[in-house]
């Protein structure tokens, strides 16, 4: 995402202020809603950005969003000031700043993994014990299907990659026949 600092430390305030008043659920259930919002509504993207609508109506805008979504006073202020300074557009990256930093805090991080098929729930579920048993954290899991991964898994936890995929173990065998030779 564009300019990821500014969305971090933007990110890091609305978090220490949720901490500090007791908000971070709500402060990340409304943030969460107005990423997507914004990330769905290209009308609502092109009036909050277009600097030819007057700041006046663009603040109503959020205002009446605001108003409609139950969004906590403080949460309110805090968009109005992303508006205010030009930075609404960072909105995608200020979440996924602010989840990483709630993830963190809560003991959970996110992961994912790729296989073959499909995984039945029971087996997300063995996936995600064991992730959970090397990492120490709870693992919030998503799935996709890759059929170049030809048989078995590969999960991702942050930035370490657990590779049990078919595909590996026969390149690794073949590398290792190759030495031989």
């Amino acid at each position: 995402m564009a300019n990821v600092p500014v969305a971090r430390r933007y990110a890091r305030a609305l978090f220490e202020l949720g901490v500090e008043k007791g908000q971070l659920q709500e402060f990340g259930q409304a943030l969460s809603a107005c990423n997507t919002l914004f990330q769905e509504s290209e009308d609502l993207h092109v009036v909050l950005s277009n600097p030819a609508v007057r700041r006046e109506e663009r603040t109503a805008v959020v205002q009446a969003i605001a108003d409609k979504a139950g969004w906590p006073q403080l949460f309110r202020n805090f968009v109005l000031l992303l508006l205010d300074k030009d930075r609404l557009l960072h909105i995608g990256a200020i979440h996924e700043s602010f989840q990483a930093m709630q993830d963190e805090k809560e003991g959970r991080i996110q992961g994912s993994v790729t296989s073959a098929v499909a995984l039945t729930d029971a087996q997300l579920e063995k996936i995600r014990h064991q992730l959970k048993e090397l990492t120490g954290k709870d693992v919030l899991l998503t799935a996709e299907v890759d059929e170049e991964v030809i048989g078995g898994v590969v999960a991702r936890v942050g930035s370490t990659i657990y590779d049990g995929s078919i595909r590996t173990h026969l390149q690794r065998l073949r590398e290792a026949i190759l030495k031989e030779v």
